[in-house]
């Protein structure tokens, strides 16, 4: 099946002007894809990808500002935009510090990155709905196109929070969509609720005075406190929270020690917690620090124990993303349609923007032919297939969400 006949088995009106338009600019967004994906730019790095979106934008008479250094927003207002609701579109631009390993004739360009998360894509479809909504939709409204870098390390999105993205550039909604491995390309999953979950890092340092290992009695034993403690976290989610909250906690590293017969005097323990709800982040972060203290006094040995608060929950607001199902039902058919999607204890920094402004976070599937290949490995690529129906999908819903937010204000007055 091609392209074409895949789309049109998508989308319930496969003729419309919208995606005649798209269909005849694809070409081009593909290039640009691939473009973007040869020369990929790490976090906080992404200058000439900022530059050419800028050019992009500003070739469709779409003003732009930067927000942090390489952030870029676009701004398209039409029609009566003063008395008109606001919208907002993201999309990350960032690559990840990886060595591509893919065959493909647009492999990264630059020795150990990659765009290994679909970011190149990302932008590519918010370019091209950018294209159509600026040359050939009639509304009344603002449209603002976030470009944002960085959600790879830093949290770009908080960057861009802190640095004022609502109060210099406010909207009624935020919105952001990332492509899945693990669903057909094209298919639709978003629901209300928990989308990613937030992260917390664990540091714990076990300390006692160490000893000969032949000799454990005249010490304490910092690995064997630490293998306490490490099985001892693990009864947290199972006994001190509700069985229909969700978290968990992992440790990933442990180091202590460098020689057979040796008790160090310092273990070191780094791990994570995943959560969807802070109430629920705090009372295990109590009782992480409560636990790992408790199990060192009973050993004789002491610890410090640093929580690191990362990303928040990514949590879709229910009226916005009643509003963004609409709009899905509007554009394509409902076998491509999922709305059960189990949340994900990944993170994503889009939770900020959602903390701070209604919206949801949705995805858009991207495998090929039933091929799975995940995010964050040397093999993965963006299917350019969903530049289509993912710039036809932003196009729909910015649409419908204006017209849908005017209409309930003009009920309201």
């Amino acid at each position: 099946m091609n392209n074409y006949d895949r789309i049109s088995r998508l989308l319930k009106n496969p003729d419309s002007p919208l995606i005649k338009f798209l269909k005849e600019n694809e070409v081009q967004f593909r290039a640009l894809r691939q473009k973007l994906h040869r020369y990929p730019e790490l976090s906080r790095e992404e200058f000439n990808t900022a530059n050419l979106i800028e050019d992009k934008l500003r070739a469709w008479n779409i003003p732009t500002e930067r927000l942090t250094e390489t952030g870029v927003i676009g701004i398209l207002q039409k029609g009566d935009y003063q008395n008109a609701p606001r919208v907002a579109l993201r999309a990350d631009t960032d690559a990840l510090p990886i060595t591509e390993k893919g065959d493909h004739p647009h492999c990264s360009q630059t020795p150990g990155v990659m765009h290994a998360c679909g970011h190149d894509g990302h932008t590519t479809m918010l370019l091209a709905a950018a294209q159509y909504l600026a040359l050939e939709a009639e509304f009344d409204g603002t449209i603002i196109f976030i470009f944002q870098p960085d959600e790879e390390d830093q949290a770009g999105a908080r960057r861009m929070v802190e640095a004022g993205l609502f109060e210099k550039f406010p909207v009624d909604a935020v919105y952001a969509m990332h492509n899945f491995p693990g669903a057909e390309q094209g298919e639709i999953l978003i629901r209300k609720g928990p989308q990613m979950a937030g992260t917390c890092e664990i540091h714990i340092d076990i300390l006692s005075k160490g000893g000969h290992a032949a000799h454990p009695y005249q010490t304490t034993d910092t690995v064997l406190v630490a293998s306490e403690v490490v099985v001892g976290l693990q009864s947290i989610v199972s006994r001190n929270i509700s069985g229909i909250d969700s978290a968990v906690i992992t440790i990933g590293a442990i180091h202590g020690g460098n020689a057979n017969n040796v008790i160090p005097n310092r273990v070191s323990l780094l791990g994570t917690l995943r959560y969807f709800d802070l109430e629920i982040r705090d009372r295990i972060k109590a009782r992480i620090k409560q636990l790992t203290e408790g199990i060192c006094s009973a050993y004789g040995a002491t610890a410090e124990v640093r929580l690191i608060d990362g990303y928040i929950p990514t949590i879709n607001h229910d009226q916005e993303t009643a509003i963004a199902i609409e709009a899905v039902n509007n554009l394509m058919q409902e076998d491509f349609i999922i709305r059960n999607k189990v949340p994900s204890m990944g993170a994503e920094d889009f939770g900020f923007m959602l903390h701070a402004c209604p919206g949801a976070y949705f995805y858009i599937g991207n495998d090929r032919d039933g091929k799975f290949v995940g995010l964050h490995t040397d093999q993965y690529d963006f299917n350019d297939d969903n530049i289509l129906i993912g710039g036809a999908l932003w196009s729909e819903l910015a649409l419908h969400f204006l017209k849908r937010k005017a209409a309930s204000s003009d009920q309201n007055k």
